[in-house]
């Protein structure tokens, strides 16, 4: 006998080709309500799945699902979230409205992570976005610092078609692993992107030297790759004598001196800001080769990933100023830059 024309006994009759026909008489034995219930039951509770729940039940599997969606729509079926991710949606919902933002990406925390565990965190979904969204044959710019640096560490070893990687800010005046160059190398070697690097340091003694080294044409070329970003990622930066430009060797603490005196709170790569997200003018700005806040301005997907209490001020600034489009951040820091915003 043919495996496929086998039956099975049950309750005194025999199960075979005529299934279709002998399930459409059990489930008459169940009456509208309680099918709703029991495919309800066995599905959010005993976590059967839909096929298993048809044949225990003699349903089709149509009838299964159009069961499951009656019984959310009537409310048999409700969806709750745990209190933590649930703040972090509402909060991320009032501070995206507010300023402008496509969308904030809150990271939960929890009391016992660390400022480490946050970062690594916090980095790890900014990797998770760049590889999300990142398509063949686009351009991602990016910035550095620790952030990015985590963010580079913490990405998958994936390839994408076609990609390129570009440096923002110059960078051969630092020997640190997270300096400009390292970050858009670890980023390159993990997407197999090509890399356009900015072979000259961050910031230069005078603006003279500037305009000469701009005017270089592979420099040049460089920068017109990196203001063509699909997606332009960036971590934010104090103003402070622990600032990372700082403890780089690409500023010194006169130069952090002179920026808060004007006023500024932080900066995106290398464009500073104040705590109303002003452009702060003068001698340092016009000292840095890499993209101007006018480039800024004109990126559609900016997207700066941050981190710690200790740059409230800094990302409120950033959020003022309306070049981000997107906020990756933990719970922690965004409630404090939420409550700063309001006093």
């Amino acid at each position: 006998m043919d495996e496929n024309d086998s039956h099975s006994v049950v309750g005194g009759r025999k199960r075979g080709r005529k299934k279709t026909a002998l399930s459409s008489a059990r489930t008459t034995l169940l009456d509208d309500r309680n099918a709703l219930a029991k495919v309800t039951w066995l599905y959010h509770h005993r976590k059967l799945t839909q096929q298993q729940i048809a044949g225990e039940l003699g349903l089709s599997r149509p009838t299964v699902m159009r069961l499951l969606r009656q019984a959310t729509e009537e409310g048999l079926v409700t969806i709750s979230l745990r209190l933590d991710i649930l703040r972090c949606m509402e909060i991320s919902a009032r501070m995206s409205q507010k300023f402008g933002l496509k969308e904030i990406f809150v990271v939960p925390t929890s009391k016992t992570d660390t400022e480490m565990d946050v970062m690594q965190a916090v980095g790890k979904t900014g990797a998770l976005y760049l590889e999300t969204n990142l398509r063949p044959d686009q351009i991602l710019t990016i910035a550095w610092g620790r952030m990015m640096f985590e963010v580079a560490r913490a990405l998958s070893d994936k390839p994408v078609s076609g990609l390129i990687v570009a440096q923002s800010f110059g960078g051969l005046n630092s020997g640190e692993s997270f300096n400009p160059s390292r970050v858009t190398s670890l980023v390159g070697e993990k997407l197999h992107a090509r890399v356009y690097h900015l072979y000259v340091p961050a910031v230069v003694a005078t603006k003279e030297l500037r305009a000469v080294l701009l005017a270089d044409p592979g420099i040049g070329a460089a920068l017109d790759v990196a203001r063509q970003a699909s997606i332009f990622m960036a971590g934010i930066g104090k103003v402070e004598s622990s600032a990372t430009i700082l403890q780089t060797g690409f500023f010194d603490i006169s130069t952090i001196d002179q920026l808060r005196a004007r006023g500024a709170v932080g900066d995106i790569s290398g464009r500073y800001f104040d705590i109303n997200g002003n452009r702060i003018l003068g001698d340092v700005e016009e000292r840095i080769i890499g993209l101007t806040w006018d480039d800024l301005q004109r990126l559609e997907n900016v997207v700066a990933v941050a981190y710690g209490r200790d740059k409230t001020a800094a990302i409120l600034g950033a959020l003022r100023t309306g070049l981000l489009d997107y906020l990756i951040i933990d719970d922690r820091t965004l409630s404090e830059v939420e409550k700063a915003d309001s006093e």
